[in-house]
């Protein structure tokens, strides 16, 4: 049982100060453009590899259809 008869609310965290959330927030907008530039390069890999492997797969398809 709580011994106290009426518990009092928690207290809130002090917000910090705006030059700290500043700062957080610079480094998280760094991040997601860091993260944004690594998508787009992944991404403009995976779609040369997928080009490549199309024009491979055409070329042996087109080398099986002209032997019997």
């Amino acid at each position: 049982m709580n011994p106290q008869l009426f518990p009092r609310q928690p207290r809130r965290m002090r917000q910090p100060p705006k030059e700290v959330l500043r700062d957080q927030l610079a480094t998280a907008a760094d991040e997601v453009i860091r993260l944004r530039a690594e998508n787009q390069r992944l991404r403009d890999a995976a779609n040369s590899t997928t080009e490549q492997l199309r024009a491979a797969l055409a070329i042996a398809e087109g080398g099986q259809h002209g032997h019997p």
